[in-house]
């Protein structure tokens, strides 16, 4: 875990070494969703959901752009997504705590078209950091308690992020993008399996946003 904000820095102090790119800074915003997990008790006829409620996005991109068809981006996401719990069809019982995250990481972009190019679609990939941060009041007692219980945790995860976006230039120095990302992590602590029961698998969070950005 200590290796990567070192891999992170190492990225951004290399782009910073090159002083004939052209550089982005845009302010972004969207909508985000999670994958639910499934955990099962001893008892088969005892499951839940586990997962996340659809949020807001916010953040920030400093981007770097070569002269051919790479470059990279580190970005900054802060999401309110509030943890559930729900009963086996997704619907019945459960319960709610209140959450957010920050997602910090440096991303590789493949572009489809040239630096000079109006329109350029992308791919994207890279590692990053996750914190997960739930802010809710705990409980004594918690529907569906038996199976996993919510804890008032902040957890480092690491992050895998992978997608896709568009760029579009709208003037000499400004642009428009659309992008979505799918962020991968391990299950932070805010989520426990009852003594008993099982939880695993890893969350995928997707989120989409838009934003606009200056280019100098």
């Amino acid at each position: 875990m200590r290796i990567v904000p070192a891999l992170l820095l190492v990225c951004a102090v290399g782009t910073l070494a090159r002083a004939q790119d052209k550089w982005e800074i845009s302010g972004v915003g969207g909508a985000s969703f999670y994958r639910d997990l499934r955990a099962t008790a001893n008892n088969p006829s005892r499951a839940a959901k586990v997962g996340f409620f659809e949020g807001i996005a916010a953040g920030a991109v400093v981007a770097q752009t070569g002269g051919g068809h790479w470059g990279g981006e580190f970005r900054y996401l802060f999401q309110t997504s509030n943890m559930r719990l729900r009963g086996a069809d997704g619907t019945t019982g459960g319960a709610d705590f209140a959450a957010q995250s920050h997602a910090f990481h440096y991303d590789v972009l493949l572009y489809a078209t040239p630096r000079d190019a109006r329109v350029r679609p992308y791919v994207a990939g890279g590692p990053g950091l996750k914190v997960y941060q739930a802010t809710g009041a705990e409980r004594a007692f918690q529907p569906l308690g038996t199976i996993v219980i919510f804890s008032r945790e902040n957890e480092l995860k690491f992050m895998a992020s992978a997608g896709a976006g568009v760029k579009v230039r709208v003037g000499r120095n400004a642009l428009v993008r659309l992008d979505i990302r799918d962020y991968v992590t391990g299950i932070p602590k805010n989520f426990t399996a009852f003594p008993g029961a099982r939880l695993s698998g890893q969350f995928h969070n997707f989120v989409a946003t838009g934003g606009i950005g200056i280019v100098f």
